[in-house]
């Protein structure tokens, strides 16, 4: 029963339906290093309750989400991290300030669970078991942070114009509305549909989009990498599982190609194989390219490291339990740190040129897998004030992830 619980990620990607169209399946040799592990389970809050006290001696830092913050059913659970909280100098509970500012009006003036809302409110402006956690526009992470934001934030905007004409992205009439969704069903996949839905949704409500589960999760894994401590989003949204998923393929795919860059600049790859132009318009100019080792890029990876774990608990309608989760590293700083500094380039060694390991559409016309080096098309988004570069290359990817995975 529990092999079959462990096998449900593999068949939810092999399933046609719920698969990002074009996906590659690439199965490294598992040694439990950078993988994501996802599971179901029976057991609904009470159980996820009863976790969370059996790991109270773990230093784990809890983050829910505003529909847990406000979440009848959810009730077990704050006694829970109360008393997880107990001997711990920095309490159990990080409240984002996204969360915060969506929680706000309840926690000023409470028209349920008043107990709860005193009880939070006690906490943050004491900092014992709650703490509140901000984006910091000082940091050198910050620009990353704020342009993964922006890139995963697309997600929501397919349905929108964005051509001169007014066309989709996908080339439909925003206007047609069945005729978007299929298209990007069709397109994209099955699993981008719901997000471009809501996306649509807030913009047709209030004129933007609301990114706060996106930034909320961002946060999580930033503050995660910094501080070491292991970290879980709680949630009753099943947004999460796809931000989360799609969130660590791209820190964990750019962290490869950060140190695949100083490997290539120290001569460890010998001389580029060739060069090949993107005729789809995703760089400005040819691309260098140099033959990878590996499929997954394991020889990168440095031999030592400190792992630090974020996770997500969904509990469905249902009372099922989905729990997604992925051990980084926390070498991936450096990485964050030269997205910031050159405001989304994974490498600052080869002038104003960017390396990407992950080629997905295009194709240079020889056998073998490479990485490629090269200036990217794109265009600036701006997030929080903080101008942020997105390239095409990694807009293709948020849409249609070429998505490495390990089963267990």
């Amino acid at each position: 029963m529990a092999n079959q619980k462990n096998q449900h990620l593999l068949n939810h990607l092999q399933n046609a339906d719920f698969r990002d169209a074009g996906s590659r399946i690439v199965i490294p040799v598992d040694d439990g290093r950078l993988r994501p592990v996802y599971t179901i389970n029976p057991g609904g809050w009470r159980a996820v309750a009863a976790e969370i006290f059996e790991a109270a001696s773990d230093p784990i830092m809890w983050l829910p989400d505003t529909n847990v913050v406000l979440l009848d059913q959810a009730e077990a659970v704050w006694t829970s991290l109360r008393l997880a909280a107990i001997g711990r100098a920095f309490g159990s509970v990080l409240l984002t300030g996204v969360v915060y500012e969506e929680s706000k009006a309840w926690l000023e003036d409470p028209f349920h669970h008043k107990e709860r809302a005193r009880d939070l409110q006690e906490a943050l402006s004491g900092g014992t078991w709650a703490r509140l956690l901000l984006l910091d526009k000082n940091s050198k992470h910050f620009s990353a942070i704020a342009g993964y934001i922006s890139l995963l934030r697309l997600r929501r905007m397919i349905t929108q114009p964005v051509t001169t004409d007014g066309l989709t992205l996908l080339g439909t009439d925003p206007a047609l509305k069945s005729e978007t969704m299929n298209a990007i069903g069709n397109q994209i996949g099955a699993r981008a549909q719901g997000l471009a839905k809501k996306g649509r949704v807030d913009i047709e409500r209030s004129g933007s989009v609301n990114i706060t589960d996106e930034a909320h999760c961002l946060m999580a894994i930033a503050n995660a990498l910094v501080t070491g401590t292991d970290s879980i989003i709680l949630t009753a949204d099943e947004d999460f599982l796809e931000i989360f998923w799609k969130a660590q393929w791209f820190l964990d795919t750019h962290y490869r190609a950060w140190l695949a860059a100083k490997l290539i600049a120290a001569g460890k790859y010998g001389n580029p194989v060739g060069t090949c132009v993107d005729e789809q318009g995703n760089f400005d100019g040819p691309i260098t390219l140099y033959r990878r080792y590996t499929n997954h890029l394991r020889e990168v990876l440095p031999a030592s490291y400190r792992r630090v774990f974020v996770g997500v608990i969904y509990v469905a309608p249902d009372g099922s339990i989905h729990r997604l989760g992925f051990s980084f590293e926390r070498e991936m700083t450096g990485m964050l740190e030269t997205r910031s500094a050159t405001k989304g380039r994974c490498t600052d060694l080869f002038d104003n040129q960017n390396i990407h390991v992950d080629l997905g559409p295009i194709n240079p016309g020889r056998s073998g897998m490479f990485m490629g080096i090269g200036v990217d098309a794109g265009n600036w988004r701006t997030f929080n004030d903080t101008k942020c570069f997105l390239s095409s290359l990694d807009v293709v990817h948020v849409m249609n992830c070429q998505e490495r995975y390990t089963v267990g």
